[in-house]
């Protein structure tokens, strides 16, 4: 009898389940392992997506340091134009001084013998029993020294220019050349790099020749001259004077320019 049981048993469990259940279970079945795909794809593919962003943000610090690269480099040119442009405006100013110069020496020492032979007192002033050639050798030798020292500048021999002048302004400071020679004096040592001597003979000027037609060129140098040194400060100063103090010249353009390149605002 028992073992009549199993077989009934397994017949009436196998007659309760229908073709629809055994259906439904393949579809589960199915749909288990369609989600298992879905899932192995979605971590292949957050993998892949690590490597781009991965890639992506090396991609983007290369871009970074390219383009601070460029920058530095921008700077470097920016720096480069400017360190031109301001010896472009400094070589100008030489030329258009040297121009003015040597047109108003000309006109001085063309009038120099009539004038120092009438001044009294002048080192030129003939002295009793002395000839005519003698007064007119006399008459031209300030001349003879100040140009003598100013071609010594145009040859570059800056030295032997420094000493000429300073011999012309020593021995005839009241003439309207001395404030010239004192401004050569300054060029030279400027051209020497010998800045701290320039700013010292352009202020002498300032101070001795207020009035002078040099006044101008010798503040405009003293600013150069102070830039060299480092002293933004005072560079800036006496840029300024320039152009509150010389409106409208030459130099004042120049001054002009140079503040600007500097980033200081002029009104």
């Amino acid at each position: 009898m028992r073992w009549l049981v199993v077989p009934v048993l397994a017949v009436g469990v196998v007659g309760c389940v229908s073709s629809g259940d055994i259906t439904l279970l393949h579809r589960e079945i199915t749909d288990v392992s369609r989600q298992v795909e879905n899932l192995g794809r979605q971590s292949t593919g957050k993998e892949d997506l690590n490597v781009m962003s991965r890639k992506l943000a090396d991609q983007n610090a290369q871009v970074l340091k390219s383009n601070a690269d460029i920058q530095v480099e921008l700077q470097q040119l920016r720096d480069q134009i400017q360190a031109l442009q301001s010896n472009l405006d400094a070589t100008n100013q030489r030329l258009s001084t040297l121009s003015s110069d040597l047109a108003s020496a000309r006109e001085r020492l063309a009038a120099a013998p009539q004038a120092t032979a009438s001044a009294p007192g002048s080192p030129a002033t003939p002295v009793a029993g002395a000839t005519g050639g003698a007064t007119a050798g006399m008459a031209v030798q300030p001349a003879q020294l100040y140009n003598s020292a100013y071609e010594d500048y145009l040859r570059g021999n800056f030295d032997l220019a420094i000493q000429g002048f300073s011999e012309y302004v020593k021995q005839y400071p009241t003439t309207d050349l001395a404030a010239n020679g004192l401004y050569w004096i300054g060029e030279c040592y400027y051209s020497k790099k010998m800045y701290k001597e320039a700013v010292d003979t352009f202020t002498q000027l300032l101070n001795t020749y207020k009035a002078s037609d040099k006044a101008a060129a010798a503040l405009l140098k003293k600013g150069f001259a102070y830039l060299e040194l480092g002293d933004r400060s005072q560079a800036v100063i006496n840029l300024q004077y320039v152009i509150y103090e010389h409106p409208g010249s030459k130099e004042a353009e120049l001054a002009r320019s140079r503040l600007a390149a500097l980033g200081v605002k002029v009104k």
